[in-house]
């Protein structure tokens, strides 16, 4: 078994939005139904878990309800945590409440702010998961990269050709992921930043596929108009 973790727990207040950014109205639809949706329709996934405030879980019920590719999906619903990899962490322990942990193999987690998610890239971290304990998106860095150690002056030239920026999706070896998470508890999983980050820290061997310009992290005012374009472009 396979489940989508969606992690729609964030304020975004960097939007300027009176409702968190994922839950902005994009294209005629909140911004999360956009990215569970290439889920929903994904052969490769059998649930969808979603991490959200309860305040808004009525709200994401009623938009799935007419999406039956998604509705038939849904696990259920998770508490947000402190930081991004606590509410990944609520969402793993969820599993296990569910009594469902001797069976999921894989869980792939994905930001509902991500709304360009592909299912291409989702059978590619899947299938990258036959042979690896993880797999991530990834992106080439086309700029010149340096190094600072104050902020105030250039250190050291880094080699872009090694140096790529993650993006979402990531998949993992259930298991072993709850396992590199449990390892940080209690305060250094407050300092993780990226979901990869835990299993390279246990040690996982994590998988790198090819990422997606399109498939940015709806931030601020400008990447939401930048969404409303693509959209624009794509189904008008």
């Amino acid at each position: 078994m396979n489940i989508a973790i969606i992690l729609a727990g964030g304020i975004g207040s960097r939007i300027g939005s009176e409702v968190p950014k994922q839950f902005v109205e994009l294209s005629g639809q909140m911004m999360i139904m956009h990215s569970m949706a290439p889920f929903g329709r994904s052969m490769y996934v059998n649930n969808i878990l979603i991490v959200a405030a309860e305040e808004w879980r009525d709200r994401i019920e009623d938009a799935v309800a007419d999406e039956p590719n998604i509705s038939e999906k849904i696990l259920g619903f998770s508490d947000p945590g402190d930081n991004r990899q606590l509410s990944i962490y609520n969402a793993l322990k969820e599993i296990e409440k569910m009594e469902l942990g001797d069976m999921v193999d894989n869980v792939i987690i994905h930001d509902a702010a991500r709304p360009f998610v592909t299912e291409e890239m989702i059978e590619e971290c899947f299938k990258a998961l036959e042979k690896h304990d993880g797999a991530m998106p990834v992106l080439p860095m086309n700029d010149t990269v340096y190094f600072s150690r104050t902020g105030a002056r250039v250190d050291e030239l880094l080699n872009r050709n090694t140096i790529f920026a993650g993006q979402a999706p990531e998949a993992f070896n259930y298991k072993k992921y709850l396992e590199g998470n449990e390892a940080l508890l209690p305060d250094k999983i407050r300092m993780i930043k990226g979901s990869t980050e835990p299993a390279v820290m246990a040690g996982m061997d994590v998988a790198m596929i090819p990422g997606d310009q399109r498939n940015f992290k709806v931030t601020t005012q400008v990447d939401l108009d930048r969404a409303e374009e693509i959209m624009r472009e794509n189904y008008l």
